[in-house]
């Protein structure tokens, strides 16, 4: 994660937004996953899909084309399978768990189109005023304000994971050091400072 999120801050100082969004998804995803399955530790008993999502994970894949055509094909865990932990503690705080769901969908549903293709992020990179596409990078800096913003929210969610594994592993100490860098970001508004 911490690797895509640097890989993703430089795309988006270049001007390559749609790469940067393309990296900040599997970001996102990682951060969601973790959470989700670090959810089950804490809480003692894993659900369903958290313990199918660890199965999955550690499956060995097949090594030649013949192999994995014989394979039988298994439904893969879904995301919002996922997000249920998010919700479940939501629920244990004054946040509303339909709200966080909603949100953490939407989120998801916008860096789909970067990953699987859409027309808005496929023509980002397309210059009305030259009608052509800007090959090295977005030329607008408010373009790239706004995705070093993603960046900086997609760091809050990375942060929050690994803030999450650490409690797992019984790091007090870690947990502490960890939620105040979070919490110093958050409280930048670095993550919405660009759009405003």
């Amino acid at each position: 994660m911490i690797s895509g999120i640097r890989a993703a801050l430089i795309l988006a100082d270049m001007g390559y937004v749609a790469e940067c969004g393309t990296i900040l998804r599997t970001v996102s995803d990682f951060a969601n996953e973790i959470i989700s399955v670090c959810e089950g530790c804490i809480r003692g008993a894993a659900t369903t899909a958290q313990r199918r999502f660890v199965q999955q994970y550690f499956a060995p894949i097949a090594t030649t084309p013949d192999e994995y055509d014989q394979q039988e094909r298994e439904r893969w865990v879904t995301r919002d399978e996922l997000l249920a932990a998010h919700c479940r503690w939501a629920a244990e705080t004054p946040e509303d768990p339909n709200h966080v769901r909603k949100v953490l969908r939407f989120l998801a549903y916008g860096y789909d189109k970067f990953v699987h293709g859409a027309y808005i992020t496929a023509m980002e990179l397309y210059s009305g005023r030259t009608h052509a596409f800007m090959l090295r990078g977005h030329e607008s800096e408010d373009t790239r304000r706004g995705y070093k913003a993603a960046v900086a929210g997609k760091l809050h969610e990375a942060v929050s994971a690994i803030e999450v594994m650490a409690t797992v592993a019984g790091m007090p100490a870690l947990v502490s050091n960890i939620h105040s860098a979070r919490m110093e970001l958050y409280n930048s508004n670095e993550e919405s400072s660009a759009w405003s």
